[in-house]
């Protein structure tokens, strides 16, 4: 079994990286504590780094020294910064004072964690933290490799006496408590992503959290009761949704724990960690009836390609515009890459997104970043196979061809199947499209409760989406009527010649 590294054991590997990291007044005395300061974090810095990790070669692994070497001057000011702002420039933070400063913003089992995390000292009993763990934390949570960021949870575990096991139920708690800490601090620093959300209803969904948390841990669960370091460290090289939203909750705490006004950038640099994406398109309707949390589009967002994740934009809802198919036709067709989310009237909540713009025709389009998705009873992601292009299909007022929209699958048996006639679609037992594919909807074939649409990213280039039309148009009068009810006028109509 490995262990995990001890502090000491970490201090020897790697020599003077860590040492003098906020001295003390136990190591200088009294008079010395602000002089320690500006040299502080100078091992942290990208080249005193650098060398400390090539000084040590041969002397153990250097695999924590890399997590230093990618600190830049900028996190390292800060983290030096609300260690002098929270220690009173005493050289320790005193530990009822980590509850106090922290406890608004943390979850409480998150905080328990750190606070454990910062004071761990297998045999002692800790009363205050040193800047050399305070700066630690840091880099363990925010730019930790696998290694270290599960020590950042054993030694957190217990700060008594090293623990190589974890409960099973200790280890969700505490990734439960992560991402509600991000939701948390994304609400505490009024960052602008988050507020358009909030002020339209969207609120936290605390039991979907929960079940999301069990979902990202899904491999490690099989394990039973009891995890072993080992086990932690393996799903954390492959977990790289939670690392992600644990190291934006460590950058914002550090961020808004800071005094106002010393650091006019701050604001600035909190509105740039976004993983909620902007809201647009709901400004006049203060109350939407979403079926959608603000985990949901949390995880749903992040499962997006990157260059989608800045905005999402509201397209349709059954609830606002009514129960008409050609109405929502008129409002997904060319705005680009789409999410769909449905509630059936056994209320299983599901849905995809569907990487190209909606266009009528007889053929598939889409790619392989398309997936479907379930929400409830269960949360469940299905990502392409490869095996067939099948991931988008529209069609209307066809005598050879079945009208309605489709996701995956066959158009006999489809993942993900709207009727023309609005109301009706089905999800078929099995989808060669989608991996690990199951039923979506409580029935195969299902009636819809609700049904919204979302635009992500950014509005197409509507000229574009013209000249891709131009074929259809021809082909198909019905396509020339969608467009116009999407809103697109034909600057080409009665100019362009008639294909022969």
């Amino acid at each position: 079994m490995k262990l995990p590294k001890t502090r000491p054991g970490w201090q020897d590997v790697h020599g003077e990286l860590l040492v003098g990291i906020l001295l003390g007044p136990s190591a200088h005395g009294p008079g010395h504590a602000d002089r320690a300061f500006p040299v502080a974090f100078e091992p942290f810095r990208k080249e005193q780094a650098s060398q400390a990790t090539r000084s040590t070669m041969g002397h153990g692994s250097s695999r924590s020294a890399s997590s230093a070497n990618i600190l830049s001057t900028e996190e390292l000011t800060l983290v030096e910064n609300l260690f002098k702002s929270m220690s009173r420039s005493s050289g320790s933070i005193k530990r009822e004072d980590i509850f106090k400063h922290w406890s608004i913003h943390l979850d409480d089992a998150l905080l328990q964690f750190v606070v454990r995390f910062l004071c761990h000292d297998p045999g002692k009993k800790v009363s205050a933290v040193n800047g050399e763990n305070f700066g630690r934390l840091y880099v363990f949570a925010v730019r930790g490799n696998p290694e270290e960021r599960t020590n950042l949870i054993f030694d957190g575990f217990s700060e008594e006496e090293q623990k190589y096991e974890i409960p099973t139920v200790s280890f969700l708690q505490y990734i439960q408590a992560t991402i509600n800490s991000y939701l948390r601090l994304q609400k505490n620093s009024g960052n602008t992503h988050y507020l358009t959300w909030s002020s339209i209803g969207c609120t936290v969904n605390t039991r979907r959290i929960g079940m999301r948390s069990r979902t990202l841990c899904e491999d490690l669960i099989k394990y039973g009761d009891v995890l072993t370091v080992d086990q932690v460290e393996s799903w954390f090289v492959t977990a790289a949704t939670f690392k992600n939203i644990q190291s934006h909750v460590f950058q914002y705490l550090y961020l808004v724990s800071q005094k106002k006004g010393s650091d006019k950038n701050t604001g600035a640099r909190i509105n740039d960690l976004n993983l909620l994406p902007l809201c647009k398109g709901l400004e006049n309707i203060p109350h939407f009836p979403s079926i959608l949390g603000l985990g949901d589009v949390l995880f749903l967002n992040l499962s997006l390609p990157h260059e989608l994740r800045d905005e999402w934009r509201f397209l349709f809802s059954s609830q606002v515009h009514g129960e008409s198919f050609s109405t929502m036709l008129g409002r997904i067709v060319m705005q680009g890459a789409t999410i769909i989310i449905l509630q059936d009237m056994d209320d299983h909540v599901f849905g995809g997104f569907a990487s190209d713009s909606w266009k009528l025709g007889p053929n598939f389009i889409g790619n392989q970043t398309s997936f479907l998705f379930k929400l409830e009873p269960e949360i469940l992601t299905f990502s392409s196979t490869n095996y067939n292009n099948h991931y988008q299909y529209l069609n209307l007022h066809q005598q050879m061809m079945p009208n309605g929209l489709l996701m995956g699958g066959q158009l006999n048996y489809p993942g993900l199947w709207l009727d023309c006639e609005y109301g009706t679609g089905k999800s078929s037992l099995s989808c060669t499209t989608f991996q690990s594919y199951v039923q979506l909807s409580g029935k195969e074939d299902f009636k819809i409760k609700h049904c919204e649409v979302w635009g992500v990213g950014p509005v197409p280039d509507a000229e574009e989406d013209v000249r891709e039309m131009k074929s259809v148009l021809d082909q198909d009068p019905t396509s020339k009527v969608m467009l116009e009810l999407s809103g697109r006028k034909l600057h080409s109509e009665g100019l362009r010649e008639e294909q022969e």
